[in-house]
């Protein structure tokens, strides 16, 4: 991923266009008060917004069955794991 300034990006604002749809890889535009976007292509877009709504529909089915466990017990599990 690469990062460029604002004024880089929008002397070569097609360029930059064509190189994220084209290579799917993002680009960070920053500015000089330290605001900063990801430029990304749509289908990127689209396949990680799907793949998040689908991700959070099963983990609220899990919940819904019961499957899932307690802070305490993640929390304890996690602890055991690294105590070996």
């Amino acid at each position: 991923m690469q990062a460029l300034n604002y004024t880089t990006a929008r002397n070569s604002l097609k360029a930059i266009i064509d190189e994220v749809c084209d290579k799917n890889e993002e680009v960070i535009v920053t500015t000089k008060n330290d605001k900063s976007v990801v430029i990304m292509s749509l289908d990127e877009y689209n396949r990680t917004h799907a793949q998040l709504k689908r991700e959070v529909k099963e983990a609220m089915e899990q919940i819904e069955r019961g499957e899932y466990m307690g802070i305490d017990e993640a929390f304890d599990r996690v602890i055991a794991k690294y105590a070996d």
